[in-house]
Parts: C-alpha cells; structure tokens; sequence
C-alpha cells in the first residue's frame, strides 16, 4: 500500500511541474520585469525553500515510522542570473524524561532519553539557457554536521540505599557531499516555483561508538565500569572501540521555493 501512495505523490507533482511549466513559457520571452510577473530570478534576488526527498515522503506514509524533525529548509541567493548559491539545513531533537515509583519496592527508577541531528550544506548550482522549456540546473554542496544521543537510567531502593545507574552517549561527526540536477518551473505570475531535484550523496560518519558508564551499589559496595559498545543494545563490551561508516547513495527531493528582492 505504502508503494501506491508514493507512486501518487510523486505524480501528483510532476503534473503541477508540468502544468506550471506552460504557464511560464507562455510569458517568458514577452514580460521584461522580474520576480514579481512570473520570470526567472536575476542576479542580486533571493529566495526560501523547503523540500521533502523520496525517502522522507516514504517515512510520511508509513504509519510504522516516526516522522522526526523537519524536511530540508534553504535560504537561496542569485549571485548572477545563472550562479546562485544555498544555504541548506535540516535538525531535528527530542527529548523524553520518565520517572516513576517501582512496583512492590520502596525505590525510584528515572529514565531520560535524548536525540539530536543537525546538517548543514551549503551548495552552488548553475541555471542553464533561459530558452530551456524549464529551468534546468546542476550543483555540487558540502555537507556537515552532528548527530548526538544520550540515554541515562537510574534505579534507586530507598529501604537499602542499592541503586543502579547506567549512561550511555553518542556523539557523532558526519561529513559528505551532494551533487544534483534539477528541474524547475515557475508559477505564472507568482514569485514561486516547484522543481524535481535527483541527488548523489556521499556520507562519513565517525565516532558511532556509544560510550557507557556503569554504577553500582549493593550492601555498600560500590562498582564502577566503563566500556564501549556497537549500539545501545550490543552485548559485547569493548575497552576500546572506533566505528565509522560511509554510505553512497541517491534519492529525489521535491521542492517548493519562494523568491524575493532586497
């Protein structure tokens, strides 16, 4: 089922794409004027979009997934009337805090559980002839960024004073690339655009490693560990441990841009 919604949407806008796309060449070569009557940006112009990717529109329509954070968010600016250049990102965090009195003791058992992702990419494309039918661009972007988690649990008996306290953290480094190529059409004599934007993306990411602490106290000995492990829920425990990883890939974005002037 998730196929065939997918599979609609992404019909859906190639037919606004299209439909738009006749409008516009219908007015571009006669109107002098610029954002404000339907025609292409020029130099010195600016813009925001937001834009969703084939994989991110998957997640929307699959009721087993947790849509998390938001779609990419760019601020554009037209270096001259064919370069024009982005800032992209894209965060999301979300923090969970439980805390409750354990059954048929006397105690206290906290859990927090927190998840950060942020990304940063800037990126330069260049517009080919305006004589195209639609607005045709290629880019290249740098991509950097963090992606952070941290789960922390306690388990306290008040009668005896025991307790067990676990804490677990993950930083990691992502880095990469992204090159494009997209296709875009203007909205009549609105200053917005739709386009369908394919992407190669390359991604590093270093310091996957979660790094744990453990602590203890049963009849007042008191025990401290401290090791390393894959994920959260790995029971091998190493003493040292360097887990990265690299993924290269491609994916589709929709995108949704509104231009105007200083």
């Amino acid at each position: 089922m998730k196929s065939y919604k997918i599979f609609f949407i992404t019909l859906l806008v190639v037919s606004s794409i299209s439909t738009a796309s006749v409008g516009q060449l219908l007015q571009r070569d006669n109107v002098q004027s610029r954002i404000a009557v339907g025609t292409r940006p020029e130099q010195g112009d600016f813009g925001f979009m937001v834009g969703a990717s084939f994989e991110e529109i998957s997640e929307i329509v699959d009721d087993d997934i947790s849509l998390r954070g938001f779609p990419l968010m760019s601020f554009k600016y037209y270096f001259t009337d064919n370069i024009e250049l982005r800032l992209n990102t894209q965060m999301y965090a979300k923090s969970k805090v439980i805390q409750g009195s354990i059954a048929n003791q006397i105690g206290q058992e906290d859990n927090v559980d927190k998840e950060s992702f942020v990304r940063f990419m800037p990126s330069a494309h260049y517009h080919f002839a305006s004589s195209n039918l639609l607005d045709t661009y290629a880019g290249v972007g740098l991509i950097i960024g963090s992606e952070k988690n941290e789960i922390i649990t306690s388990e306290k008996t008040s009668l005896t004073g025991d307790y067990l306290a676990t804490h677990m953290s993950k930083k990691t480094f992502v880095t990469g690339f992204n090159i494009n190529f997209g296709l875009q059409a203007f909205v009549a004599d609105l200053p917005i655009s739709f386009a369908l934007e394919a992407s190669i993306r390359g991604l590093k990411h270093s310091n996957l490693q979660y790094e744990n602490s453990l602590s203890s106290s049963v009849g007042g000995i008191v025990t401290n560990q401290t090791y390393s492990s894959i994920d959260e829920d790995a029971v091998i425990r190493y003493e040292s441990l360097k887990y990265k990883s690299f993924d290269l890939g491609a994916d589709v974005r929709f995108i949704l841009s509104y231009y105007f002037r200083r």
